[in-house]
């Protein structure tokens, strides 16, 4: 198990890529804190967690929220006594063309999507400056670098998340922790099915659309969550020790240049 013993923090792992995220990392052996808003469904996957013979610990948290954040890393470090794994994937998506988007779904969208990656990187890595050691994982999307009709703010606050990456990776290298994000392309998922159903873009993903500015996924298929996953555990395990500010688009040559 690449992981063994670690201690790890997932954000939005309550269902989703954050919810595979957290499974596959406690199937390589790390412990796993659950963090999300909807915490019954957070305590699910903790269950599920435990069940692999992992620890695991559910915690509501809105990251947006310094306070809440602090309480996060505050229960985690009373519960395993250190963070090596921190992956901010929280994150939402409100959907309209620039004129019309409301300064409410901006503000909203780049707060969770933006600022709480920020908070929660900015609390762990104090953490992990003590022990010289750490691995922040950020997912991003392949929005980060590709225009999206409808998806202003989500574009810009995944733009602003990969530039963030970057940064914190240059800062945080002669502390031995390493910093890189994950961009998925279209992945099954809750908040993809409820895209697709509000855009009309259901059946059309995987072909592209030149309406909205898709070039269809060549690979022929749409991502699983456990895709993303995959990528995330390979980058906090050991066999990524070289690379930081890094952005890897896992989204099956969707963004292909």
């Amino acid at each position: 198990m690449r992981l063994d013993k670690k201690a790890a923090i997932v954000t939005g792992a309550a269902q989703g890529i954050g919810k595979a995220i957290a499974i596959a990392l406690s199937r390589e052996g790390a412990n796993v804190v659950v963090a999300d808003l909807q915490v019954r469904k957070a305590k699910e996957v903790a269950k599920e967690i435990e069940s692999l013979g992992r620890l695991s610990l559910a915690i509501q948290t809105d990251v947006t929220s310094r306070k809440q954040v602090e309480q996060m890393v505050e229960k985690t470090m009373a519960q395993f006594g250190k963070i090596d794994i921190l992956v901010n994937n929280a994150g939402i998506i409100r959907l309209a063309k620039v004129v019309d988007l409301t300064e409410k779904d901006w503000d909203d969208t780049l707060a969770i999507n933006t600022k709480g990656v920020f908070l929660c990187s900015q609390a762990v890595a104090r953490k992990m400056i003590e022990r010289r050691s750490g691995r922040i994982i950020n997912i991003a999307s392949n929005c980060g670098g590709a225009a999206r009709v409808d998806m202003a703010a989500y574009c810009a606050s995944k733009a602003a998340t990969i530039h963030l990456t970057r940064v914190m990776a240059l800062e945080l290298a002669k502390y031995g922790i390493n910093v890189n994000a994950v961009c998925p392309g279209s992945t099954e998922s809750e908040m993809q099915r409820d895209m697709q159903e509000k855009t009309g873009m259901k059946g059309k993903v995987i072909q592209g659309d030149l309406e909205t500015f898709r070039a269809g996924i060549p690979l022929g298929k749409m991502a699983e969550p456990e895709d993303q996953a995959a990528m995330a555990v390979y980058l906090a395990s050991e066999a990524a020790n070289h690379i930081t500010g890094q952005a890897f688009y896992v989204d099956g040559g969707q963004t292909m240049l």
